[in-house]
């Protein structure tokens, strides 16, 4: 069992570094559209190596594969703008329906992004006039508004009536900002940040389009979840490659510079390039090194294998049970939230108000309550009272504790 698991998280993590790199080559593809070999190695040098990337590549998540498609869609769209050929229009619509289908945040980028191309672009009225461009809208369209719709359905209007609604007030806040400021400072260190800024101003017309257009619909969509700005690290794989194009006109200047120079100076600045890549690979490395997650996979297979087979379980659990899921083969009908998510509820204006109503709730139609963030379980004292005092252990054991919710103490 716990090869076959092994084999999957091998698999997994080779098919997410294909795919990053995947998105690399496009990235290098629309640099040098507009900027020189030099400089379009450089922004492709800053997406792969940098250690939030590294990192990131080797999740379980859409994310990285989105950065993927969005890059494929933004090349294919510069493509078909290049060409006007059919095919290529037909191929730019697919891969942004693709690309929006992977995760719904990335229409932000790319509408903007559509938009900007298009009108810099000559023959605008000719265009609309033009059935490859409704088709290409309508393949970029369609299979999200199928999925979010109709498919998703409530679901779709309950996300965004709670993450974007209900959390609109964040917006008005300087903290916001100030700590949106923060998380990009540590992910991407705000130098890069700023040098982004310029490399817009140093861009060709049609390169300062598609960049402004990106950098633009990533603050729209910053405005659209303003809890996940401040909160999720992963929110903001976007900018990655915002930044790694962004970084190319700047470059591409300073290499200008260097063809006047000496070419011991020019083969210095190749080696500053050089050096540091390789140290944010060490401190990848580094920091992959330092986290040991080799006795994870037994210790939630021994939870898993504690749980009773029948019977439904609400749990106060890392990741919302998806490690027990994975390694344990067991999923939980009911997540009881964290800190954390209480404080999201009361910024929402929907934390519960009366302990025991929403205990009775929660656990209503449960068979076992299952603890294995214990740290979380002593903040909430209400509920280690409620759990230690009325309900029976069925099981315990290293890294977890099982209540048994059908038979109450009396």
């Amino acid at each position: 069992y716990l090869a076959s698991g092994q084999e999957i998280w091998w698999v997994s993590r080779i098919l997410n570094a294909l795919f990053w790199c995947t998105g690399g080559l496009a990235l290098f593809s629309i640099a040098r559209r507009y900027t020189g070999f030099f400089a379009s190695l450089t922004g492709l040098a800053f997406y792969l190596y940098l250690p939030f990337s590294i990192i990131a590549s080797r999740s379980f998540q859409p994310d990285p594969w989105m950065v993927m498609w969005l890059l494929l869609a933004i090349d294919a769209l510069l493509r078909w703008m290049d060409t006007s050929r059919w095919k290529d229009a037909v191929f730019a619509g697919l891969l942004a329906g693709i690309t929006v289908l992977i995760k719904m945040v990335t229409v932000f980028p790319l509408v903007f992004i559509w938009a900007a191309v298009i009108l810099t672009k000559g023959g605008l009225k000719s265009r609309f006039k033009n059935g490859q461009f409704y088709t290409a809208v309508v393949l970029a369209a369609v299979p999200s508004v199928i999925f979010y719709l109709f498919n998703l359905g409530s679901r779709s209007s309950d996300f965004f009536s709670f993450w974007t609604v209900a959390l609109s007030h964040l917006v008005l806040e300087s903290n916001f900002y100030a700590d949106w400021l923060v998380m990009l400072h540590n992910q991407f260190a705000l130098s890069n940040i700023l040098l982004s800024m310029l490399g817009i101003t140093l861009a060709r017309r049609e390169f300062k389009a598609v960049l402004a257009a990106g950098w633009t619909g990533y603050f729209i969509y910053g405005l659209f979840f303003p809890y996940q700005m401040v909160t999720h690290e992963y929110y903001h794989l976007i900018v990655i490659p915002l930044i790694g194009l962004s970084l190319t006109p700047v470059v591409e200047m300073i290499n200008i510079g260097l063809s006047t120079q000496h070419w011991s100076w020019r083969a210095a600045a190749a080696g500053v390039l050089v050096l540091s890549s390789a140290y944010c690979l060490y401190v990848s490395r580094s920091v992959l090194v330092a986290t040991n997650y080799a006795s994870e996979p037994l210790a939630w297979k021994k939870i898993g294998d504690a749980i009773p087979a029948e019977g439904k379980v609400i749990a106060l659990t890392s990741e919302y049970g998806n490690r027990l899921m994975y390694y344990g083969w067991r999923g939980i009908a009911g997540y009881w939230p964290d800190s954390g998510d209480l404080r999201l509820f009361s910024m929402a204006g929907s934390a519960p108000t009366d302990f025991e109503s929403y205990f009775k709730d929660k656990t209503a139609g449960m068979d076992y309550f299952l603890v294995t963030m214990f740290s979380q379980f002593d903040a909430q004292p209400d509920l280690k009272n409620e759990l230690t005092t009325k309900y029976p252990v069925l099981s315990e054991g290293d890294g977890y504790i099982l209540f048994d919710l059908r038979n109450p103490l009396k």
